[in-house]
């Protein structure tokens, strides 16, 4: 009716006819939601599918024409239609919330109240409830990156013209069109793969040896504060970006972006001493050249800190490192940090070149000398024969820089590449055979499999819930462990630290070392002894879920399977305890011999209390915060890969053991199809060239 008319409704009157149309539209949603979930094959049904197809659409079709109704009743009355306010994904989310909660709810610790759970029973639970969430967070996560996961999307956006990008379309529609979601979790870590071409350069070298000097001049940059002492433990990684920035994670809050001139306040001892702000991780984007074909250098603290740790905790400086460059300051000579470092490489079976620093203070015979001098002890020492380069940042040794750079760099990358090309083939051919198999598990009937076949698909099945139950413990072990770290272990350091001074002070060559060293080398020893423990839990858990997922793909008869290393390699990124500077100076009394060992010790206790009581506590309490982080990260990218070959092999055990769904020919031809299909296009010889 037109407006200002004696017969219009009033604004009241719209409002309230509006809800009521807005109410009702509601409630037939809901009466096509009964409609959706008595046809579909819930677990537990509560609706009796009595209708007919034809009755359905009669039904669907009423529900039409009243939508259409309403729709002219507001239109004729001139009332606008709401427009939609809420996003379908994070209504989903907030509902994968509470589903997420649930979940959680059926862990062991939650049902305590109903009776104590048995142990068995404890793992059982936990595996449940490990499988479920790892549905959850696998959902939740397509749905919160939103078109970013959308893989056609991400290979569109591929610069790579072969056949990986070819191979990876082709089973992204077929896993799409039959609905393999458990497939796209191994999918997007391929192509997380073929979309990384980082090559990380990890640079070591003693305090003033010029590594920040130098990747200044490699980069063309003046970024890297010069001259100041570096925080421990926390590398700065130099990755391309076109806007320089430095990005900082933290152990207790969420990651941050700051002004590139911000850095020296996260990786400078004396702004940010004793890691007191938590850093765990700085990332430094810039625009050098030699940062775009996704080379990253990594800038490591000084040897000094490196020399105090045994092989395992220093590799925490080279997680996914391709290089490890050993500078050493051409004024100067080879030390045993220097050796223990280059072994460490060695050892972790990555290569490793020494550069010379400062070159430019010698002459050409005197630079070649030495060259050779550092190459034959390297050789003597540790039967390793590696390149050494001299290097120098002034102008004048520029073309050292460039020589290096272009000699010993650019061939190492073309030949990661190549690997990773075929790393990645290697997966596809796993990955397609898995496909397959799945496929062909539509068109079997489970009368079909042998009896003793089905039993070892049970099997599969526990042992699969089991090692997600294991998993799920080892979070909250870990967690306990940087708990008893910080709560349990402060007076026991102080006390071992005590014992060690006196130990000192009855010996000979007591004045030699100061006590504050002492007590820092105990105080750290001890921390590690304890760290070390939970690491090699941490592996064994590592090896067990390897283990398992051989034995599961050896029933199921695929060759998709993690390599031996693959779980393993996550462990090395391990934070260092760092106490931090001390001070102090305590010397021996001379009552201390008329006292005796225990009462001497039970004095040297006292007195680190009271000295370095307080400092410990915060040390401890930061490097809790730094193990919490490590250990949810760690364990979250193990549970990652876990599930990204656990999911399928569950799904393949489901496909034989559960009812098989309804067929129509329609369907089977459309699966034959796609076999034939894949057996063309992504034939055996083909994936493995």
């Amino acid at each position: 009716m037109p407006q200002g008319s004696a017969n219009s409704l009033n604004s009241n009157h719209e409002r309230r006819l509006s809800v009521t149309c807005r109410y009702i539209d509601k409630l037939l949603a809901d009466m096509e939601s009964i409609l959706s979930i008595s046809a579909s094959r819930l677990a537990f049904p509560r609706y009796i599918p009595d209708l007919t197809s034809a009755q359905r659409r009669v039904v669907e079709d009423y529900i039409g024409r009243i939508r259409a109704q309403l729709i002219r009743v507001l239109d004729g009355q001139n009332i606008e239609r709401p427009s939609a306010d809420i996003p379908v994904g994070r209504s989903l989310h907030s509902t994968l919330t509470f589903v997420d909660i649930a979940v959680e709810e059926l862990k062991p610790e939650y049902m305590r109240g109903y009776g104590e759970v048995p142990p068995q029973a404890a793992v059982e639970l936990n595996g449940i409830a490990g499988e479920l969430q790892g549905l959850v967070r696998q959902l939740d996560h397509y749905l919160m990156r939103g078109a970013g996961e959308n893989l056609q999307q991400r290979l569109e956006k591929l610069e790579q013209t072969g056949d990986e990008v070819f191979f990876l379309r082709k089973l992204e529609t077929v896993i799409a069109e039959h609905g393999l979601v458990e497939f796209r979790s191994t999918l997007s870590m391929i192509l997380d793969r073929l979309e990384d071409n980082s090559f990380e350069i990890a640079m070591f070298g003693r305090v003033s040896s010029g590594k920040s000097s130098l990747l200044n001049a490699i980069l063309e940059t003046d970024v890297l504060p010069v001259g100041v002492t570096p925080i421990t433990a926390v590398p700065t990684r130099l990755a391309y970006a076109e806007s320089p920035s430095v990005s900082v994670w933290f152990a207790n809050r969420s990651p941050e972006r700051y002004e590139i001139s911000l850095l020296p306040e996260f990786v400078a001892e004396q702004l940010n001493p004793g890691n007191e702000k938590h850093v765990t991780r700085i990332v430094v984007q810039l625009g050098s050249p030699r940062l775009r074909d996704g080379i990253t250098f990594v800038d490591t603290p000084g040897l000094g800190s490196l020399a105090t740790r045994g092989a395992a905790e220093t590799l925490a400086y080279l997680p996914r490192c391709d290089l490890g460059v050993v500078l050493i300051d051409a004024g100067s000579t080879l030390t045993p940090d220097d050796l223990q470092t280059i072994q460490i490489l060695y050892d972790a079976a990555i290569p490793a070149t020494v550069l010379l620093s400062k070159a430019d203070l010698l002459t050409t015979q005197e630079r070649s000398r030495l060259v050779e001098y550092v190459k034959d002890q390297i050789k003597k020492e540790l039967n390793v024969d590696l390149a050494i380069r001299a290097v120098s940042v002034v102008r004048e040794g520029k073309e050292l820089l460039t020589r290096w750079f272009e000699d010993d760099i650019a061939p190492l990358y073309s030949q990661r590449q190549d690997l990773k090309i075929r790393s990645i083939r290697r997966k596809l051919g796993g990955l397609r055979q898995s496909v397959e198999i799945a496929l062909r598990g539509r068109l079997r009937r489970k009368d079909q499999i042998p009896i003793k076949k089905l039993e070892q698909l049970r099997v599969v099945e526990a042992e699969l819930r089991q090692a997600s139950g294991r998993l799920e413990e080892m979070k909250k072990t870990a967690r306990r462990a940087a708990d008893e770290l910080q709560h349990s272990s402060s007076r026991k350091m102080l006390q071992i630290a005590g014992a060690c001074l006196v130990e000192s002070w009855s010996s000979p060559d007591s004045d030699k070392k100061p006590a504050a060293e002492i007590v820092s080398n105990a105080v750290t020893r001890t921390v590690q002894e304890q760290t070390e423990i939970l690491r090699q839990r941490m592996a064994v858990l590592a090896h067990k879920l390897n283990e398992t997922l051989q034995s599961a793909a050896k029933v199921l008869e695929i060759t998709d399977v993690p390599a031996e290393e693959e779980f393993a390699s996550v462990l090395r990124e391990m934070p260092v305890f760092d106490l931090g500077q001390l001070t102090f100076h305590l010397r021996r009394s001379a009552l201390l011999r008329l006292l005796g060992r225990k009462a001497s010790q039970s004095f040297a206790t006292k007195r680190l209390t009271a000295l370095i009581g307080a400092q410990l506590t915060r040390s401890l309490s930061a490097y809790r915060a730094l193990l919490y982080d490590w250990s949810d990260r760690t364990l979250g990218q193990v549970q990652r890969r876990f599930d990204a070959y656990a999911n399928s092999y569950r799904a393949q055990v489901e496909r034989s053991l559960g009812s098989q769904e309804m067929r129509t020919g329609q369907d089977e031809d459309s699966i034959r199809r796609d076999l034939e299909s894949l057996e063309s296009a992504l034939g055996e010889k083909t994936l493995a060239s």
